[in-house]
């Protein structure tokens, strides 16, 4: 096993400005860390990460509450927090991948109306000062795609 040493500044942080849920699927985690940090320009963020993203909330059971119970204590109350993204990505296995939709404007057509209900069911559980933004990365010829959604 290799030792690793972090410096210290980053540990003696205890703020950032965002917080992003997404998927927990592993073909993104690096592409989805540049989105934020050279797209969106958020060096630090909490980060909650479950198959799907936060398509679970949309059971309204106790999965959102807890996740609620997270972002209000721990990214809103100890890290000051004072943006939520929201983060979809094309081919997710949580919703059955690429092949359980007829088009791939129906599966983006599916992400987004998701991403948005949850968005709108957030927004009636979280601070009022608390923005929340959503984002949806797909394929396209150039690479991976990502696009901040209204």
């Amino acid at each position: 096993m290799a030792n690793f040493t972090v410096p210290n500044d980053k540990l003696k942080m205890h703020e950032c400005p965002l917080a992003v849920i997404k998927c927990v699927d592993f073909r993104f985690r690096k592409t989805d860390q540049e989105f934020v940090e050279r797209g969106l320009g958020f060096d630090d963020f909490d980060l909650y990460s479950w198959p799907g993203a936060a398509k679970d909330v949309l059971k309204n059971n106790g999965f959102k509450t807890d996740f609620v119970d997270k972002i209000v204590s721990v990214s809103i109350g100890l890290h000051k927090v004072k943006k939520l993204l929201l983060l979809w990505h094309w081919d997710c296995g949580g919703y059955g991948g690429s092949k359980a939709f007829p088009s791939a404007d129906e599966e983006e057509s599916i992400y987004l109306r998701d991403m948005r209900t949850v968005k709108e069911m957030l927004v009636r559980e979280l601070p009022d000062d608390l923005e929340i933004i959503m984002a949806y990365s797909k394929s396209a010829p150039q690479g991976l795609e990502y696009k901040v959604v209204e």
